[in-house]
């Protein structure tokens, strides 16, 4: 396998748009009520498909600058009448779209919650 990694960069609003508009996938039922909430807008919503992505993408990496500009909003498409809003997502994240490009160090630890008690790793079985 290559070395070279294929990263797409979500540097703000037009890379998102750019993105979605490249591999649309429509989703109006499942963020209809969501993203109306958050933007006040009845759209026709897209995200990115991600199994489309994959093919010319290792991975999707979402700026700071990205994260501070581009999510909540509803934006507009140009190459679909609709709109997406970039959501759930965390300030220099991430999205590795091929899985043997993951490298895990150490062995990882599961950790466990109960009740009110504060997250803590949870006993070696």
């Amino acid at each position: 396998m290559s070395t070279t990694r294929r990263v797409y960069e979500i540097t703000g609003p037009d890379a998102w748009t750019r993105l979605v508009g490249a591999y649309p996938l429509a989703v109006p039922a499942s963020r209809r009520s969501d993203w109306y909430e958050a933007t006040g807008e009845h759209l026709q919503w897209y995200l990115p498909d991600w199994a489309a992505v994959s093919v010319d993408y290792d991975a999707v990496h979402l700026t700071v600058l990205g994260y501070l500009t581009t999510p909540g909003l509803a934006l507009p498409l140009t190459t679909h009448t609709g709109a997406s809003v970039l959501a759930g997502w965390d300030p220099d994240a991430t999205f590795w779209l091929d899985p043997r490009l993951v490298r895990v160090d150490g062995r990882p630890v599961e950790w466990q919650r109960t009740g009110d008690t504060p997250w803590a790793p949870a006993p070696v079985r």
